[in-house]
């Protein structure tokens, strides 16, 4: 999960640094309140599908779409 968490981590500074606070906001409330591994890979996985790359420079796409990878790898790994 430390992967995971890096990828949010940065996802969410470039999301604030492209004046997206609210997609960064959905995300930050995505990683904490949920409280067991499955809860939050599904929340992140609603949050982060639902940030529009429009407008997105290409990093932030590719941010984007790796921490769905990362989530969906992840989730494939719970017991």
């Amino acid at each position: 999960m430390d992967d995971l968490y890096d990828q949010v981590l940065g996802l969410l500074r470039g999301l604030r640094g492209a004046g997206r606070g609210e997609d960064a906001d959905a995300l930050l409330a995505a990683l904490t309140q949920a409280c067991n591994p499955r809860e939050i890979l599904s929340e992140l996985r609603y949050a982060v599908s639902e940030v529009e790359e429009t407008g997105l420079s290409p990093e932030l796409r590719e941010a984007k779409r790796g921490l769905l990878d990362e989530v969906e790898a992840q989730w494939k790994r719970l017991p």
